[in-house]
């Protein structure tokens, strides 16, 4: 098992564990106390994972004492239980706890009445405090909420996973692990980064030196998360987050009707993921590599599926995006999406037979023709993810073929391109799907290559289009009292405020390209640009200048090679069947056909990776607390009318 671990670390890029002389220890003391089993615990009961020491309020909510110890004192957690983490794992105290995180919540709400243009994750003292390297039984209090929330069972949470027993049982445990995850989610956002690289002491556990627990900005809990590189532990995690995570589509798919319950808080459950795969490098690396990561892939498009029109999921969309762009980075996710995808959902997605690629490519072509219109700004990442894993897409459905051929038909008419100045960059990011595939994965992809040919005129139109059509199609879209329905510069593109995206090759080698508009997105550029546009009140005209950067941006030769031989050879096809050919013998002949040697040099792989940055830090603190602060109603915690972190609409009655 060691040496299991030793190789993931390897493979993360993380060293053997540095030895320092003295050092703040993380083990639990005692471990006992913990609420539940699960990350740190092996399945004999023992407890493998180190912790700190405590904190009293915390430590009463958690229970179970042995005030028959030798040597201990009655209401306190003896050694005794350090082996059997089981016994600290009742229910019988969950009001308890209940009440300890709501209090918890309350006293580090600070940054709810904070504009989120001043906000400071460093500034609130009361958040220093509850996350310092000294705070009082942090250790226990960080695996007490992580595994109380990843050991749940939503689908066995009362009497045996009996049907409809949940109507008849109370719903306190499950009341305990949404706070649990609230709770656990803003201690983890404050605060800087923690260190992933493992520091040991002379009795080899594991610590965090000195000088570096006691500057400002530490966060133990973050150092903790950063932390967990045990085999074991990264795979109870990954299982508790697919567990949870697929019961938003499983309560649905039930013979019996509403007889699973369903957990309500799977979008602190996304926050929670997000900040596990930014914090630990070896989680990132272990779930692309030793786990089937598809089976995180179809519980985050169900959800962008569902929530694509309501407007008070915006942000589920939004964080479910950021997560599939974070994976996207990664060749091996790429490379997993080829597994087939079998799985029935409870919603109407179109029917096909194909991998989890054409599920992504399929969930993001409806929430663009199909979704609200505040997730315009998202447009450009939903390109990005699907131009990420274009390069080992080795067999397009027909369903996918057709879809993205048609996002290339909506991108390109009238109404999208002259909509705005940097319109043209979603061409961009399709032509680039649609190279790749030709390039690397002709073999199999007939489908696309048959609906491109089809779709001709499209790609000829727009490798033709001078300055007049620009300007007279422009005109007749756009009359000058009208404003386009879809403004590509608008302000509303930049809600996410920024999203840096860096251009790396196949091997993570950084990428300098100045003159590729499409390498990198920003909000804030976007902002900007979008005043000079919509802030005038006028409708953009093309310029020569446009259009000279247009036809620079959009990579048409691969295309317009491929259909300079295909074309021609579907037509003397047809001129000798009498124009009735089926659609099969088409394929068959494309497939027989190789293009080698008569497409240009194959382009290097291009992967965009997300790159953090201030201000989606502000966007993902300021939707937890939303998040929190909506979910908190019932008792209310918070007063909405004092909240400056981000505005609270109340309903009309």
């Amino acid at each position: 098992m060691e040496r299991d671990d030793r190789e993931i670390q390897i493979e993360a890029g993380l060293g053997k564990p540095r030895r320092v002389r003295k050092g703040v220890r993380l083990t639990p003391r005692p471990a006992g106390i913990v609420w539940a089993p699960g990350v740190g615990f092996s399945p004999d009961g023992k407890c493998h994972i180190t912790m700190n020491n405590g904190n009293n309020n915390i430590s009463m909510a958690k229970g179970p004492t042995n005030p028959n110890a030798k040597g201990g004192k009655k209401g306190s957690a003896s050694n005794t239980n350090v082996n059997n983490p089981e016994a600290a794992y009742t229910r019988k105290y969950d009001k308890n706890r209940i009440e300890v995180l709501r209090l918890l919540l309350a006293a580090c709400c600070d940054p709810l009445f904070s504009p989120a243009d001043e906000y400071n994750p460093l500034a609130s003292r009361w958040m220093a405090v509850a996350v310092a390297a000294d705070a009082p039984n942090a250790p226990c209090l960080f695996y007490s909420l992580l595994n109380t929330v990843i050991s749940f069972d939503p689908s066995n949470s009362s009497f045996g996973g009996v049907p409809y027993s949940n109507k008849f049982a109370s719903d306190t445990h499950v009341k305990l692990v949404e706070l649990s995850a609230q709770v656990l989610c803003v201690l983890l956002d404050c605060g800087l980064s923690g260190d992933p690289v493992p520091c040991v002491n002379r009795y080899d556990e594991p610590v965090v030196r000195v000088s570096y627990a006691y500057k400002n900005g530490f966060n133990i809990f973050r150092v903790m998360l950063a932390r967990i590189n045990s085999g074991k532990d990264l795979a109870t995690l990954y299982r508790g987050f697919v567990r949870l995570l697929r019961n938003t589509f499983e309560s649905k798919n039930t013979l019996l009707p509403s007889s699973q319950s369903r957990l309500e808080c799977y979008q602190e459950l996304l926050i929670l993921l997000w900040k596990t795969l930014e914090e630990n490098p070896l989680f990132l690396d272990f779930i692309l590599t030793r786990c089937d990561v598809c089976e995180l892939v179809v519980p985050l498009c169900y959800l962008m599926y569902t929530s694509r029109k309501d407007s008070a999921q915006v942000g589920l969309v939004h964080i479910c995006t950021f997560i599939l762009l974070k994976l996207s980075g990664e060749r091996s996710f790429g490379v997993s999406l080829n597994r087939p995808f079998r799985t029935k959902l409870p919603c109407d997605l179109p029917l096909f037979s194909g991998s989890h690629a054409d599920l992504i490519s399929i969930t993001l072509h409806k929430i663009i023709v199909n979704g609200s219109y505040r997730l315009v700004s998202l447009y450009s990442c939903f390109l990005t993810i699907v131009s990420n894993f274009s390069p080992y897409w080795r067999s397009m459905s027909l369903v996918s073929s057709v879809k993205l051929v048609n996002l290339f038909e909506l991108f390109s008419s009238p109404k999208f391109l002259y909509s705005g100045e940097k319109a043209y960059r979603h061409l961009a990011l399709l032509l680039e799907i649609f190279n790749n595939i030709i390039q690397y994965q002709y073999n199999g992809n007939q489908h696309l290559v048959y609906a491109i040919v089809r779709r001709k005129d499209s790609f000829g139109r727009l490798a033709s289009l001078t300055l007049p059509k620009a300007i007279h199609q422009c005109q007749k879209q756009f009359p000058s009292s009208e404003r386009p329905e879809y403004d590509a510069d608008a302000a509303d593109a930049a809600q996410v405020a920024a999203l840096s995206i860096q251009d790396v090759d196949e091997h993570g080698n950084p990428i300098d390209d100045e003159d590729d508009a499409t390498s990198t997105t920003n909000g804030r550029d976007t902002a900007t640009s979008s005043t000079t546009v919509s802030g005038t009140g006028e409708c953009f005209v093309p310029t020569e200048a446009w259009l000279t950067e247009l036809r620079a941006s959009l990579p048409l030769e691969t295309v317009s090679r491929l259909l300079q031989h295909l074309v021609p050879v579907v037509d003397d096809m047809c001129d000798r069947k009498n124009g009735v050919v089926d659609e099969i013998e088409i394929l068959e002949v494309f497939k027989d056909i190789t293009m080698v040697g008569l497409l240009p040099v194959p382009h290097a792989i291009v992967i965009r990776k997300y790159q953090p940055n201030q201000y989606t830090s502000i966007w993902f603190t300021a939707f937890m607390w939303g998040v929190v602060f909506l979910r908190s109603q019932k008792p209310p915690i918070f007063d909405g009318q004092c909240i400056e972190l981000f505005q609270v609409a109340g309903e009309d009655k």
